[in-house]
């Protein structure tokens, strides 16, 4: 909102009372109002954001800041709230893909538990009845509903302490959150896609951020501030050390072949022959997410039958 505001030539108080009195999450309203107050006093918007103590990417208050000092704060801001969309947009798509098999597999699951709980107990009398061993199926059925009347509670019990406690490790402990990150990030299918999501944006970032004249020391040393990934955290602290000794950044990446594609590094190599690393990075960004946006068109196609065949199988058997 803001940047349209700016764009339209009006000032920047005036595009901060326009957006407070729009504004309708009391969350977002206290951090405007204190952002409002302060530039009214003459502190730069990037300082206000910082003072209101929210959570702000580095990577994105870096462009309000560098658009402040050069004079084109609402081309920053623009650019800025095109890299949001953009990933607002990939995770939309990816979320959506995945909603539908989790749904389905939720009502397998669920209608599962109905038959062996509720509808299976009615007909056990019969089977005691039969003078005759059982199909291992039905066996195995009716273990299973045994069980569940015997220790179901305390496995459920046991699933959610858990549950719960490995949530708390993963946000509490920096060192179980990068093996479980970097796990994921060596699986077969998911590795890749993985890749492809982190890389995207970081690229996507560095790219712009060279455009608006940043050095690249700088630039990834906010990016590895902004990384939600303890994994690629790590991975552009170290390229970061290495660019400012003057190592070159497409050799620097290289050296982490586990976690950045060669086409990355390779693809870089040319931009900083050619001197035109910038374009060479969203070049990248834009190639993966082409890949992403293919991935969530081809999930929702081919999931359908598999996901129906899957469920016919469990809820027949």
């Amino acid at each position: 909102k803001c940047s349209v505001l700016l764009e339209s030539g009006i000032s920047l108080s005036e595009a901060l009372d326009l957006i407070v009195n729009l504004e309708k999450s009391k969350k977002n309203l206290k951090a405007l109002l204190i952002i409002r107050e302060n530039v009214t006093k003459g502190i730069p918007l990037s300082r206000s954001i910082v003072l209101t103590r929210v959570v702000f990417e580095p990577t994105l208050l870096s462009m309000i800041t560098f658009g402040e000092s050069s004079g084109i704060l609402p081309a920053s801001m623009r650019q800025a709230l095109e890299i949001l969309e953009k990933g607002n947009q990939i995770q939309r798509k990816l979320l959506g893909a995945l909603v539908y098999p989790a749904f389905i597999g939720a009502a397998t699951i669920a209608m599962t538990l109905f038959l062996v709980m509720y509808i299976f107990p009615k007909i056990i009398p019969l089977f005691s009845s039969l003078d005759i061993r059982l199909p291992f199926l039905t066996r195995a059925v009716r273990w299973f509903y045994e069980f569940s009347v015997q220790y179901g509670l305390w496995v459920v019990g046991g699933g959610v302490v858990l549950g719960v406690g490995f949530l708390v490790l993963y946000k509490k402990k920096i060192q179980f959150r990068f093996q479980i990150q970097n796990f994921l990030l060596i699986l077969p299918g998911l590795g890749q896609l993985l890749q492809k999501y982190y890389l995207r944006a970081s690229c996507r970032s560095i790219g712009t951020l060279l455009e608006c004249g940043q050095t690249l020391p700088i630039i990834i040393r906010q990016i590895s501030e902004a990384s939600p990934s303890e994994v690629y955290k790590r991975v552009w602290k170290i390229i970061h050390d290495e660019t400012t000794r003057g190592v070159p950044l497409s050799a620097s990446l290289r050296s982490f072949s586990k976690s950045i594609p060669r086409i990355v590094p390779d693809m870089l190599s040319i931009g900083e022959r050619t001197e035109s690393l910038a374009l060479m990075f969203h070049h990248v960004s834009r190639m993966y997410e082409e890949e992403l946006d293919s991935f969530c068109k081809q999930l929702s196609t081919t999931i359908d039958p598999v996901l129906m065949i899957g469920m016919g199988i469990v809820v027949g058997s």
